[in-house]
């Protein structure tokens, strides 16, 4: 599968289907509990923001989509596990990952040089601050708190 061929805007389209229902699944249970119990860590639409930034050639160190996976299984690849794990930062401690160092992992990237991984950890930083804050079922819309 060419991974750099994916047509984003139908790749969006099965993502919006796909969290809808998530989405309406988990409203259903905080409707039956009378408050909101669970909330949604929005990594796949940052991950297509990632994508589409990539495209863009606005994604320091990152020149394909293909970057982003191991296999045609969609395993991801450390740019992508790295943008989960701000997203899932962001829902879990309720602020912003901005400013957080380079987690080692990224500085080890070889093909990458020391200031496009720095870019480029900013890049993902603020790209899982943007999802979660505009996505209503996180329970986050505030500005980060550092």
């Amino acid at each position: 599968m060419d991974r750099n061929a994916t047509n984003l805007a139908e790749l969006q389209k099965n993502k919006d289907q796909y969290c809808h229902d998530v989405e309406e699944f988990c409203a259903g249970i905080n409707q039956r509990l009378g408050k909101n119990v669970l909330c949604v860590v929005p990594v796949g639409e940052a991950s297509i923001a990632l994508r589409e930034k990539i495209v863009a050639g606005q994604a320091p160190g990152l020149k394909q989509q293909s970057e982003l996976f191991n296999d045609d299984w969609r395993h991801p690849k450390l740019p992508l596990q790295i943008l989960d794990s701000y997203c899932h930062f962001a829902v879990i401690y309720r602020r912003g990952p901005v400013g957080l160092p380079i987690p080692p992992e990224l500085n080890r990237m070889k093909d990458v040089n020391a200031e496009e991984k720095d870019k480029l950890n900013r890049l993902l930083q603020q790209l899982a601050w943007d999802t979660v804050t505009h996505h209503p079922m996180t329970g986050l819309s505030a500005p980060p708190v550092h």
